[in-house]
């Protein structure tokens, strides 16, 4: 471990347990028994994350013309897997929130962005006809918890971080500069520290630099080209953060091309993500 992310997270007194909801759905994971009911009950016993699951199956991401109030509805409407994938995502991201808004770097608008890099990088998946579109949903929606623990226990250092970006132009130096290490460091070190599963993990720690990453390359592609295409385009996670620097070796990985990528741009721009999905 770097030794300023040491000196950093052994000041943090109180990391939260992963929620229930969360350790329910990955002692489930790869369990070919699990039903449609049992989901349903797992989600039921969290009202949150339960009426965040039904506002994602009415949005019109989904298409769906008439609404519904019924989870197991829900279910069958969207598919098995991308609830299952919602409320893991959904559910260890909102464990952050440390309840304030309104500063440059607040909890909703990091909650935005992340949710919408993985419904992007889902969307992409499926139009690339790659067999990873249900991993990169959660994938997505968790890339950036790092910036959540910064957020939560480290807000006033990170203030210095937002300023020091003034004069670097670029979020990752000026985390190195005040910090000695970045966001998606500390993000996966949380996501080792919950044993999530390693194409998490990797697609944290790799999501800037993907060639820089050893495996689940496709998984860690994806979610760099989603971030990229959802900065651009939707919303960053940052207001000041406006530079997203495109590591072309994600372009090789996914079998793409500049002009693929273009034209990613903007079938995404026309998606609606935002109201009915973050409300």
């Amino acid at each position: 471990m770097i030794d300023s992310l040491k000196s950093y997270v052994e000041q943090i007194e109180e990391l939260p347990t992963i929620p229930v909801i969360a350790q329910e759905i990955l002692r489930l994971l790869g369990n070919d028994l699990l039903t449609v009911e049992n989901l349903e009950k797992i989600v039921e016993n969290d009202p949150s994350i339960s009426a965040k699951v039904l506002s994602v199956a009415n949005s019109a991401f989904f298409g769906f013309k008439v609404h519904s109030d019924a989870l197991g509805m829900a279910i069958m409407r969207i598919g098995f897997n991308n609830v299952k994938n919602i409320a893991l995502g959904i559910s260890l991201i909102t464990i952050l929130n440390d309840g304030k808004s309104g500063k440059a770097s607040d909890y909703q608008r990091i909650f935005n962005h992340s949710v919408a890099v993985g419904f992007t990088a889902r969307l992409l998946s499926r139009n690339l006809k790659l067999d990873i579109a249900e991993e990169v949903l959660v994938n997505g929606t968790l890339h950036d918890i790092g910036y959540l623990v910064l957020n939560k226990y480290f807000s006033e250092k990170y203030q210095e971080v937002l300023i020091a970006l003034e004069a670097e132009n670029s979020l990752l130096d000026a985390e190195r500069k005040v910090l000695g290490f970045t966001h998606s460091d500390i993000g996966s070190w949380l996501a080792e520290k919950w044993n999530l599963p390693d194409t998490v993990r990797d697609t944290i720690l790799y999501h800037h630099m993907p060639s820089q990453a050893k495996k689940n390359l496709k998984h860690v592609a994806m979610i760099h080209v989603a971030d990229y295409i959802t900065a651009r385009n939707i919303m960053g996670p940052i207001e000041q953060d406006s530079n997203y620097p495109l590591d072309p070796s994600s372009l090789d990985i996914l079998g793409i091309s500049e002009n693929d990528l273009k034209d990613m741009e903007e079938s995404i721009g026309g998606v609606p993500f935002a109201d009915e999905i973050f409300s």
